[in-house]
């Protein structure tokens, strides 16, 4: 039995096509939201403020807020608030004349390190404001790109070594103790799996430090334990503890230590990340745990393989530890990919406008492909395997390291991918407009945690309009609403109301003047640091002459 290698040239080709396709995808860098500021970026002030304010669409732990003047001293902030979802602090009286410098770092409630800056003028000198905002704008966090690439190799050592173990358990038998380890053929996976995880841990260690780097720019050591205590800090403390459990282990540990630390390694993702500010929490985490677990046995089983196949010749004496792992891997890897799907579904996390929807699909395309090869190697490779096909085994070998392969880069999108917000972050509370299509009705909704704002339009044709709007649950003392007609190139056109009687608002002849598909954008005053926002399209049909 022989097999072409061509077809192995054009799987190469389609995977670097999609890793350059990928390359194009533009990264989104924040979690929590800046709503709004006090000052505005960009405020030409005659009077001096009193204080700074931040307004986000989800709380937030301040780590950092700086006022800087035009000489680089920072300003004391006094009364300062460091959580919530409007952190602040008091300026000096009577600031003098000048251009100042905002800047924040927070730790988002995804544990994400989220961070910016703004600046505004006291005085007469608006082009000064201009000069100083292109130069912000110009700078990005240097500290992004190292933090995926450590990210990565986190992610794939701590996948590896449990994989590993796994294996190696697999080759020994279940009742087998870490003590005879020597005694054992297969005993290699160890030195692989105590190498890695010392490695792991070492990024673990290099991933902390430059999370503090980005929280505190002049870190003391003061701050350690609040870090330390935050989802982040639990995290990779577990992290550290499961991966020195997995080192003693291999070292020849007891025989529940593969186990416990593996779960802990494992574990240590889900405190971190999306599932944390999930609509669903508590399911995000387990279908996300039970992702991690299948990707581990995945990438474990596929170096196990390819370690035997690389030292076997036909006949080949471990076909039945290779039919095992492909009849395990017929169900494990279809539940995986299940779990990665409800997980992007519970973000809301499949629009392909939406960064984070374009990383999914890249990712989800990328295992298919792999389930393709692997779904080749079940149904042909292993029976030529079982009847001696030197041919057969020789294919499989390269098949395996392809998807070792395409695992690693796998890992690598998911480096990215968990450095965007999910688009499930701006559809409730405070945030950005909602994500999930256009709505297309005279009557729409919005809907966040603590209540809901129905609108109605009147009488819904082109020309002008009666905006009612009715709020529920939340105490409404202002809205604005923003209306624009992109595909004619209208930007939006603002109007504000104070409300005709608790949570009754009526916005009267706003000027719809064509037909087509109206945004609308909705901003609702809740108090002096609090809004609430959204967006709703409504489409607006022509007038029809009668007949």
């Amino acid at each position: 039995m022989s097999y072409p290698r061509g077809g192995f040239a054009g799987i190469w080709a389609g995977i670097l096509c999609a890793l350059l396709w990928v390359a194009g995808i533009q990264p989104v860098f924040a979690h929590a939201s800046l709503l709004s500021t006090f000052p505005e970026d960009g405020a030409v002030l005659q009077e001096a403020p009193t204080q700074v304010r931040l307004v986000f669409n989800e709380p937030v732990q301040i780590t950092q807020l700086q006022v800087l003047d035009s000489n680089g001293r920072a300003l004391p902030l006094e009364n300062r608030v460091t959580r919530g979802e409007a952190p602040q602090g008091d300026l000096p009286q009577g600031i003098p004349e000048g251009v100042y410098i905002v800047s924040w770092r927070a730790i988002s409630a995804d544990s994400h390190p989220v961070s910016g800056s703004f600046v505004f003028l006291v005085g007469a000198d608006p082009e000064r404001v201009q000069t100083v905002r292109a130069t912000q704008l110009q700078g990005r966090d240097p500290l992004y790109w190292p933090l995926v690439g450590v990210r990565w190799g986190i992610y794939l050592g701590s996948l590896f070594v449990v994989g590993v173990l796994g294996w190696w358990r697999l080759l020994r038998g279940q009742r087998s103790s870490f003590a005879d380890s020597d005694r054992v053929s297969g005993a290699e996976p160890l030195s692989w799996a105590f190498a890695t995880a010392w490695i792991t841990l070492s990024l673990t260690v290099v991933a902390f430090s430059l999370h503090l780097a980005q929280l505190y720019p002049y870190f003391n050591g003061r701050e350690l334990l609040g870090v330390m205590l935050s989802p982040y800090g639990w995290g990779t403390g577990l992290r550290l503890v499961g991966l020195g459990i997995l080192i003693w282990a291999c070292e020849g540990g007891a025989a529940w230590a593969s186990g416990m630390g593996s779960v802990l390694v494992l574990g240590s993702f889900l405190p971190i990340g999306h599932a944390l500010t999930s609509e669903y929490p508590a399911g995000t985490m387990a279908l996300l745990g039970l992702h991690l677990a299948g990707s581990a046995f995945w990438l474990g089983g596929l170096w196990g393989l390819e370690r035997l196949l690389s030292r076997e010749s036909a006949p080949y004496p471990s076909v039945g530890i290779i039919q095992r792992f492909s009849d395990v891997a017929t169900w494990a890897v279809p539940g995986l990919i299940l779990a990665g799907v409800g997980m992007g579904g519970i973000h809301r996390g499949w629009d392909w406008d939406h960064p984070y929807g374009q990383y999914l699909w890249a990712k989800l395309l990328l295992v298919l492909m792999m389930v393709g090869l692997g779904a080749h190697n079940k149904f042909r490779l292993v029976p030529g395997l079982q009847q001696g096909g030197q041919a057969a085994g020789r294919s499989l070998r390269r098949i395996v390291r392809l998807e070792l392969v395409g695992l690693m880069l796998v890992l690598a999108l998911t480096s990215f991918l968990v450095a965007q917000a999910p688009p499930s972050n701006g559809r409730h509370g405070m945030g950005s407009p909602l994500e999930s299509g256009w709505q297309t009705s005279c009557e729409e909704s919005l809907n966040w945690p603590e209540g809901s704002l129905h609108l109605k339009i009147l009488p819904c044709r082109p020309g002008e309009n009666q905006i009612q709007v009715e709020v529920k649950g939340i105490p409404a003392q202002e809205l604005t609403l923003g209306f624009s007609l992109p595909e004619h190139g209208i930007p939006p056109l603002r109007r504000t109301v104070a409300p005709d009687g608790p949570g009754q608002f009526v916005v009267e002849n706003v000027p719809l003047a064509l037909a087509g598909e109206w945004q609308i954008e909705v901003r609702l005053l809740v108090s002096d640091f609090a809004e609430r926002r959204g967006q709703i399209a409504v489409s607006l049909r022509p007038n029809r002459s009668s007949h």
